[in-house]
C-alpha cells in the first residue's frame, strides 16, 4: 500500500461514518487526535506519547443515568471510530484488556465498534524489553489481536535499516510503502469492500509462543515475590512524588473509580467511571480512614507487584508491554528497567 492509497482508504472510512485518528507530531510529541485532512496524513513511526488507552477506556464517562426507577444506558459507546498507528506495544496490551474486561459491557461495546490498525515503529530507545526475531510475522503479528497492520517495507531515508523498522528519525518521503496484514475478518472486508487485496493474513495463535512462558517474565516474578522487604522500596519511596503519571501514560495501567452523582431532591443522577491511580493516597483507604498503602514505598511497589507477578499469575503474560513512557514522564528520574535490574540481583 503506497502513501497515497492510505490516504485514500482513510477518506473511504470517514465515508462509511467512522471517526477517524492517528499520530501527529505536536511541538515534538507525537499524539493522537482525528484526521481532518487525510490527504496530508502520514504515519510517523514513531510511539506515541500517550497510549490508545483512552479510546477504549475513557479517562471519564457516563455508564448510565437514571430518573426515577428507570436506567438510561449511555448510547456514545456504539460509535464507529478506526484507530490509526497502534504500535506493537499497544497491541500488546489490548490482550490485557481482552481478559480483564472480559465480561464489561461498555469495553466490549466500544472495542467491537473499534477498527484497529497497527504500525510498525523505528528501532530506538522504545526497544526496551522486546526482542524482536527474523519473522517479524510468525514471531510478533501472530500474538496480537488487530483489523489491520501496516509495516513499513522501504527506507525513503536510510538503506540500512531493517525491514519494518526504519532507523531514521522521520518518515518524510511520500514513497513510502507498507505490507499490509489482517488480523481479523472485519479487516479483511474492509480492504475488500475498499478495492484493496494485496494483502496478507495472520491467523492469531495466542498470546503465548510457540516455546511456552516468557522465561524473562517469570525471572521477574520469582524475584518480585522473594524481595517484598528489599531495601529499593524504601530508597524510590523517597524519591517517587505519587503524582501518578505513570499510571496515566501506562498503556496497561487500568484502576479506576466509580462515584455515583445523585441530584438531591430530584430522584435523579448518574454512574460515573473515571481513572484512578495506586499513587494516589486514598486508592487504599477504607471507611475507616485506614489505608493499605500508607507509604510511597508500599504503593510504589504495589505498582511493579501488580505487574510483574498478580498480571502473570492471573493471564500468563506480564503486565508491563515494554513500552518505556513511564521512563519519559517520571519527575523523579525513576527508570523502571534499572528497577527491575536491581530486584533480580538481590539476594
Amino acid at each position: 500500500m503506497t502513501q497515497a492509497q492510505l490516504q485514500k482508504f482513510i477518506i473511504f472510512l470517514q465515508k462509511q461514518k467512522y471517526s477517524t485518528f492517528g499520530p501527529f507530531n505536536e511541538d515534538g510529541k507525537i499524539k493522537i487526535k482525528p484526521i481532518l485532512e487525510p490527504k496530508k496524513f502520514k504515519l510517523l513511526g514513531k510511539l506515541s506519547f500517550y497510549s490508545f488507552k483512552q479510546f477504549f477506556l475513557p479517562s471519564k464517562e457516563i455508564l448510565f443515568k437514571y430518573k426515577n426507577s428507570q436506567l438510561i444506558k449511555n448510547k456514545e459507546i456504539i460509535k464507529k471510530q478506526a484507530l490509526f498507528g497502534l504500535s506493537v506495544f499497544d497491541l500488546s496490551a489490548l490482550t490485557l484488556y481482552n481478559n480483564v474486561f472480559e465480561k464489561d459491557y461498555y469495553y466490549q461495546q466500544r472495542r467491537k465498534n473499534t477498527l484497529e490498525i497497527g504500525q510498525s515503529i523505528m528501532l530506538s530507545d522504545e526497544k526496551i524489553f522486546q526482542n524482536w526475531e527474523e519473522k517479524y510475522e510468525e514471531d510478533v503479528l501472530e500474538h496480537l489481536r488487530f483489523d489491520i497492520f501496516l509495516g513499513i517495507v522501504n527506507c525513503p531515508i536510510s538503506q540500512n535499516c531493517q525491514p519494518f523498522f526504519p532507523e531514521q528519525n522521520e518518515l518524510k518521503s511520500k514513497k513510502i510503502k507498507y505490507k499490509v496484514f489482517t488480523g481479523t475478518i472485519i479487516g479483511q472486508k474492509i480492504l475488500d469492500e475498499f478495492g484493496y487485496k494485496n494483502y496478507e493474513h495472520i491467523q492469531f495463535a495466542g498470546p503465548i509462543k510457540e516455546e511456552g512462558l516468557n522465561l524473562e517474565m517469570i525471572k521477574i516474578k520469582n524475584a518480585m515475590k522473594k524481595n517484598y522487604k528489599a531495601k529499593i522500596w524504601e530508597e524510590l519511596g523517597k524519591k517517587c512524588i505519587e503524582c501518578g503519571k505513570c499510571s496515566l501514560v501506562c498503556p496497561t495501567c487500568f484502576c479506576f473509580d466509580i462515584n455515583d452523582c445523585a441530584v438531591l431532591g430530584k430522584n435523579k443522577g448518574q454512574r460515573e467511571q473515571c481513572w484512578a491511580s495506586c499513587f494516589y493516597q486514598e486508592f487504599s483507604e477504607i471507611a475507616s480512614g485506614y489505608k493499605f498503602l500508607d507509604s510511597a514505598a508500599k504503593r510504589i511497589y504495589n505498582w511493579y507487584y501488580h505487574k510483574f507477578v498478580r498480571i502473570p499469575e492471573e493471564y500468563n503474560f506480564s503486565g508491563c508491554v515494554g513500552c518505556g513512557r513511564c521512563i519519559k514522564v517520571c519527575p523523579a528520574g525513576i527508570d523502571i528497567r534499572e528497577v527491575l535490574k536491581a530486584i533480580k540481583t538481590q539476594k
